[in-house]
């Protein structure tokens, strides 16, 4: 069952090399808080719709 949410922007916390370390979530606050852990950079990505 997908998500039902209006809102279709996830995010990806991405490192240094360009590689997804978490993700992808509809969170943005829990992005930034894995990218403060990973040090990396959070990535917006939309997910597809139906």
């Amino acid at each position: 069952m997908g998500c039902a949410c209006k809102n279709k922007t996830q995010y990806e916390v991405v490192n240094a090399e360009g590689t997804v370390v978490f993700g992808p979530t509809p969170y943005k606050t829990t992005a930034d808080a894995m990218a403060a852990r990973h040090h990396g950079q959070v990535r917006e990505t939309v997910k597809e719709g139906r």
